[in-house]
C-alpha cells in the first residue's frame, strides 16, 4: 500500500529537521507509542499499541534510517512484530523542501503486512494504515508549527530538498504504520 502527503510549515527546515530527530516530538506524536529508544544515529526500537478492527497488539519495532542526505532527505525501513497477530514491514521516503515561507515536508511509504493482519483483508488495513500516518503527520507538523496546512495534491510547491528530516519523517510513518497494524 502506498501513503503520501505533504505539509506547508512556517518554520525554516533545520528546525522541522531537529523535531523529526528529538525522541520525545517523535514519542508524543506516534499513535499508540508508548516507548521510542534511540539506538544509534541510525537507529530506534519502539512499543507501540495499535487496532486494526478487531485486532489489537503490541508491536516491538526496529526502524533504520538508510539513504540519509541532511538535511534534505532520507529513507526509514522498519519491521515491527507483534507474535501470532503478525507483522508489518515497510519503508518511508521523507523529505523537506526549503520554501520561501518556510519547508514543505513530503512523505512517501509503502507498506506490507502478514500474518493475521494479512487476513483482515485489505480495505481494513490500507484504511487503518492510512489513517494512523496521516494522524501522526498531522500531529508532527501541529507540535513543529501551529500554523501548519496540509497541501492539497497537485498544489505546486517548489524550492530544494532536506534530507534530515526526510528520513525523521519516514521513521515516523514506518512506526506509525506498524502501530496500525497492530
Amino acid at each position: 500500500m502506498d501513503i503520501e502527503g505533504e505539509y506547508r510549515l512556517s518554520v525554516n527546515r533545520q528546525a522541522v529537521w531537529d523535531a523529526l530527530m528529538d525522541e520525545e516530538v517523535l514519542r508524543r506524536c506516534i499513535p499508540g507509542c508508548e516507548e521510542l529508544v534511540r539506538l544509534d544515529d541510525d537507529s530506534y526500537r519502539a512499543r507501540v499499541r495499535a487496532a486494526i478492527g478487531p485486532v489489537k497488539a503490541l508491536f516491538a519495532t526496529d526502524l533504520k534510517i538508510t539513504n540519509a542526505s541532511p538535511p534534505e532527505r532520507y529513507r526509514l525501513e522498519g519491521e515491527g512484530k507483534a507474535g501470532a497477530i503478525g507483522f508489518g514491514k515497510g519503508f518511508s521516503d521523507v523529505e523537506l523542501v526549503e520554501d520561501n515561507s518556510g519547508t514543505i515536508l513530503r512523505y512517501s511509504s509503502q507498506f506490507q503486512v502478514g500474518g493475521r493482519l494479512a487476513q483482515l483483508g485489505s480495505r481494513l488495513v490500507v484504511g487503518a494504515t492510512r489513517k494512523i500516518a496521516e494522524d501522526f503527520f498531522d500531529c508532527l507538523a501541529q507540535d513543529i508549527d501551529q500554523n501548519a496546512e496540509r497541501v492539497a495534491a497537485g498544489e505546486p510547491v517548489s524550492s530544494e530538498p532536506s534530507a534530515w528530516i526526510w528520513v525523521a519523517v519516514m521513521a515516523i510513518v514506518v512506526i506509525a504504520a506498524v502501530m496500525w497494524l497492530a
